[in-house]
């Protein structure tokens, strides 16, 4: 005669293996999206790097045409 705890355990224990393979498969689906995420962001970082580095020179030289400008307008006033 079949032991009906060990039956028991047995189905148990298939039922939390399937449970355990279906976790690994949504978290292997999960690690694809993130890579998938990770690769769209850098191409945003790329791009958000060269916006705020434009951004810098464009900030850098209005200073730098108002800077002469002032020189400018300073020079024709003592002419």
């Amino acid at each position: 005669m079949e032991n009906p705890h060990e039956e028991r355990q047995s189905l148990l224990l298939e039922r939390i293996t399937k449970s355990v393979h279906r976790l690994n498969e949504a978290l292997q689906e999960l690690d694809r999206s993130v890579v998938e995420i990770n690769n769209h962001n850098q191409a945003v970082i790329i791009v958000s790097d060269l916006s705020e580095a434009y951004r810098r020179n464009a900030a850098f030289n209005l200073h730098n045409m108002d800077a002469h400008a002032e020189d400018a307008q300073g020079k024709s006033s003592l002419e």
